[in-house]
């Protein structure tokens, strides 16, 4: 499997993706509910009952009832709570954006470090070739009378701490499948592709952060959610309504049947008190949003330019070590083992300047995964949610 491909899988199959979408759709339904009246209310009633006698027929003002009634909210109320949550829905809908983004880079770093353990296993294979050849070197000398036991054993001990490397190794390439078939919603660790991945950093400018990257549109978002907030808060201002009528059948013979009509409203007189309170709450909350978004802008331009500088710096190392200084090192090794098969080294000069070749290998492999970290780490900064994989 290529890195693109499970980016891809990423997309259609992750659980807390998957979670999201039906978070939105909850929203989108809801919005829907909130902009229908609600449904009327049926009453049945028995009117002046005597109570001596639970008649129908004692008194004419007794009767029976059927009554209907419906509530009306304030006047755009409806319509601007349905407006709320079609925000609510678009916020979710932009945070999952930024779900996604962020597990694409979890899954980029952890494809990085699942590439970079089979790399170096293969780096510590050669070094246990290297490794035999010290131990065959110590061997022959000693045979020979020109080295002692101590260089035998010694070079057989290095070989056992490779061993020990390769083991670790191991387990942190299985810890890496293990996140990576996480995000993939799979229960198997996949069969990864061990050729380093090709990643091209950010094109936007290390000074800004595109107005489409998913975090800043989740801000954004935000905003416009406290803000539909407000414009509900504002209704509370207006009168509910409740509109009724009701017919009465009296039972008394001669009397007559009734026909009663009517509408009832809450007075907001104590809006200093409650609905004051809620309005300044809602606009407390729409500063609060846009404070949000400015320190998310700044946020992601410090790490713009944080990541820039790291890249720059591992990319100048990169280059100096796989260019210069391990082609040296590899120098330096075969001249000290050559120095030593002729008597003018000891088997720890061998065995330091194998040490200091396995030493750079690591690093160059972790400065390329470091690297193409960083580079994946831009990418997510730097990329507007319709480019995102």
């Amino acid at each position: 499997m290529t890195l693109r491909a499970a980016e891809a899988q990423l997309a259609q199959a992750n659980p807390s993706l998957a979670a999201a979408t039906q978070r939105i759709r909850a929203l989108q339904h809801q919005a829907a509910a909130a902009t229908h009246l609600p449904d009327p209310h049926v009453s049945f009633d028995a009117v002046n009952l005597p109570t001596n006698s639970f008649s129908l027929t004692q008194q004419g003002m007794t009767m029976l009832s059927v009554g209907v009634s419906q509530s009306f909210s304030p006047i755009g109320k409806l319509a601007l709570e349905g407006s709320k949550l079609q925000a609510q829905a678009s916020e979710q809908r932009f945070s999952r954006e930024a779900k996604r983004a962020q597990l694409v880079l979890a899954l980029r770093r952890a494809w990085l470090v699942a590439v970079y353990t089979r790399q170096a296993m293969a780096t510590v294979q050669r070094q246990q070739s290297l490794a035999r050849e010290n131990v065959d070197a110590a061997m022959a000398s000693y045979r020979a009378g020109s080295g002692a036991q101590s260089d035998v054993l010694r070079a057989r001990l290095a070989e056992d701490e490779l061993r020990n490397d390769q083991s670790a190794l191991a387990a942190d390439e299985a810890a890496a499948l293990a996140d990576i078939a996480q995000a993939l919603g799979s229960e198997h660790a996949p069969q990864i592709d061990p050729a380093w991945p090709n990643l091209a950093p950010g094109a936007m400018t290390p000074e800004q952060a595109p107005p489409g990257q998913p975090l800043l549109r989740l801000a954004q978002a935000k905003v416009l959610t406290a803000q539909a907030g407000v414009q509900v808060a504002k209704t509370n201002f207006r009168p509910a309504i409740t509109v009724g009528a009701s017919y009465g059948k009296s039972f008394v013979p001669g009397s007559p049947n009734y026909f009663s009509a009517g509408v009832s409203m809450n007075l907001p007189i104590f809006s200093s008190h409650r609905l004051d309170q809620e309005l300044d709450s809602a606009r407390a909350q729409v500063m609060e949003a846009r404070y949000d978004e400015q320190d998310q802008r700044l946020a992601l331009q410090q790490q713009i330019r944080s990541a820039t500088a790291r890249m720059r710096s591992q990319q100048e190392k990169w280059q100096r070590l796989h260019a210069q200084m391990l082609p040296l090192a590899h120098e330096a090794y075969d001249s000290t083992l050559t120095a030593y098969s002729n008597g003018r080294a000891s088997m720890g000069d061998v065995l330091k300047a194998q040490q200091a070749v396995f030493a750079l290998e690591l690093q160059t492999l972790q400065l390329r995964r470091d690297l193409l970290a960083t580079q994946a780490e831009l990418d997510y900064l730097t990329t507007p949610s319709e480019q995102q994989p």
